[in-house]
């Protein structure tokens, strides 16, 4: 990882200069999945806009375990860089129908077709192409519903690797099945062992008891890469990573960028913004 030398060198870039071809690459999620609505938010809980039409595209329900490229249907679909160099997010701008959080994230690896009424080990497996050994901590799992499950509460624990590299490690059992843990788009956050950081494989996962449907929903293991609040309905909100914290992203080549939602109210949103990438 190749840093800027100062920020005068960043700005050149920006402007064009040195190759560093800076780009815009608009995104809008509309409030719909398919031919239906997209199904009600709970305020404080996190949707996946994976599966919202927009541009440049809706994103599949996954099948068999994948490790998802920015070629991938439902990804930003950001050019990658040329001639050996690294591509940067310098900031990101944000605008919707109502108020809430988007998180920018790297999908790193999916699988769907996992049922909420099997209660024994449900195998994920896969290798993760992108933070795969010594860069997995900051990776998460995620349990991401596709089709709505039980209404049955219950948890769910996974099996997983961890930043060093031990295997068959557990995450902390959480809530799964019924209201606000149940339905089409929500994701739950699964959180690692005490002392973990990271991981480098989810082995598979466990659903404690039948949430009462099968459903769908899948496991994610992603990257948080940035947070951009959406402070009311109709009023844009932009990050500039040049000028204030955390400072420019690193973004991998091939890396799936997407989108998460934590609502502050039912509504489902409409967003629309643009992600300001530079090359170094």
């Amino acid at each position: 990882m190749t840093a800027f030398a100062d920020l005068s060198e960043l700005v050149n870039r920006m402007t064009g200069g040195n190759s560093g071809t800076p780009v815009n690459v608009p995104f809008y999620k509309d409030a719909r999945v398919g031919a239906a609505a997209a199904a009600a938010n709970v305020a404080g809980r996190i949707t996946s806009l994976w599966a919202y039409n927009g541009q440049p595209s809706h994103g599949a329900t996954p099948g068999a375990v994948a490790a998802p490229t920015n070629a991938t249907a439902g990804a930003l679909r950001q050019t990658n860089p040329g001639g050996g160099r690294q591509l940067w997010c310098t900031g990101v701008w944000a605008t919707g129908l109502v108020a809430g959080t988007l998180t920018l994230y790297d999908r790193l690896l999916h699988i769907g077709g996992l049922s909420g009424t099997v209660t024994t080990a449900q195998t994920v497996g896969g290798s993760l192409t992108r933070y795969a050994t010594t860069t997995s901590p900051g990776n998460e799992i995620w349990v991401e519903i596709y089709t709505a499950i039980g209404g049955t509460g219950t948890t769910v624990t996974a099996s997983y690797t961890d930043q060093d590299g031990n295997a068959g490690q557990t995450t902390q059992a959480t809530a799964i099945g019924g209201a606000g843990f149940n339905e089409a788009q929500r994701i739950i956050k699964l959180p690692l062992a005490s002392g973990d950081n990271g991981v480098r494989a989810v082995a598979s996962v466990t659903v404690l008891a039948t949430t009462g449907t099968a459903g769908n929903f899948g496991v994610t293991v992603a990257r948080p890469l940035a947070v951009i609040p959406v402070p009311a309905a109709g009023i844009g909100y932009v990050r500039d990573f040049v000028a204030q914290q955390p400072g420019i992203q690193e973004i991998l080549t091939d890396a799936c960028l997407a989108w998460t939602w934590q609502a502050n109210t039912t509504t489902v949103p409409q967003i629309h913004g643009g992600v300001q990438l530079v090359e170094r």
